[in-house]
């Protein structure tokens, strides 16, 4: 069995310290095999946001892979977001934008669904570009039938059910029916500061298909109608067991099977 802590929406330049510091102390506690980040580590991707995100990532026990989110790459610079939006990421976080984590039980791999930019209006959403598609799809025919495949993404790919409205990464209804056919187990998002799951199903279907796993904002200020939280999966035999753990205001408290 593995476990892996799923933390998201972190937004450096706009968190609480008191939450901050007693996440950290959380996870440490317990260290699970993996901590996923799923996007947006900064607010306004500013290099003393990277830097106070870093800090808090150097202080975690645990392994962890992080990938951007649309909040992760400059809306002031508009030569440097269309010519290299991801040079902060990668001076600061990672080389990698589209990390993976693989060992003889599962294997995490990322797609990443930020937009630098384009005709529709709000550029902060997102897109599975085919290029990372494919890219995906190559790796995840390399893993061993054996593995548990989970896949890491920021932007959301199902609405949650209290807001069936959301606006969801483009494409995203192709890239699940491909991930599905790629024995994906689960898809872990982020973006809409909103812990939530929702099975991905197709009509008449019997296949095991998989479950997008929403995280709410682990640790900014901004949310959205609920508290900071992380998810835990317990991730066996292509099973997955759950745990969303909220802050009270004083401590986290964990609510199983959510």
């Amino acid at each position: 069995m593995r476990r892996i802590d799923q933390i998201s929406d972190l937004h450096f330049g706009r968190t609480d310290d008191v939450v901050v510091a007693s996440l950290v102390d959380r996870l440490n506690e317990d260290p699970a095999d993996l901590i996923a980040v799923t996007g947006d580590l900064t607010m306004r991707a500013r290099r003393r946001e990277y830097a106070a995100a870093m800090e808090f990532l150097r202080a975690l026990k645990a392994p962890w892979i992080a990938i951007p989110g649309n909040h992760d790459i400059t809306a002031y610079w508009p030569w440097e977001r269309f010519l290299d939006p991801y040079g902060r990421f990668r001076h600061f976080v990672s080389p990698e934008i589209e990390p993976g984590w693989i060992d003889d039980e599962v294997a995490v791999l990322s797609l990443n669904t930020v937009s630098r930019g384009g005709l529709r209006r709000n550029w902060s959403d997102g897109s599975v570009h085919r290029a990372g598609l494919i890219r995906l799809l190559r790796k995840l025919r390399t893993v061993p039938p054996d593995r548990t495949r989970i896949v890491l993404a920021h932007h959301p790919f199902l609405a949650p059910p209290t807001l069936p409205t959301a606006t969801l990464a483009r494409h995203s209804g192709r890239a699940l029916r491909l991930l599905a056919r790629a024995n994906v187990t689960a898809i872990l998002t982020g973006h809409l500061h909103r812990t939530y799951t929702s099975p991905y199903t197709i009509l008449n279907s019997s296949k095991f298909l998989p479950l997008v796993v929403s995280c709410g904002s682990s640790t900014s200020t901004r949310l959205r109608e609920e508290n900071n939280s992380y998810n835990r999966l317990y991730v066996e035999q292509r099973s997955i067991f759950l745990e969303n753990c909220r802050w009270s205001g004083r401590c986290w408290i964990t609510e199983r099977g959510f």
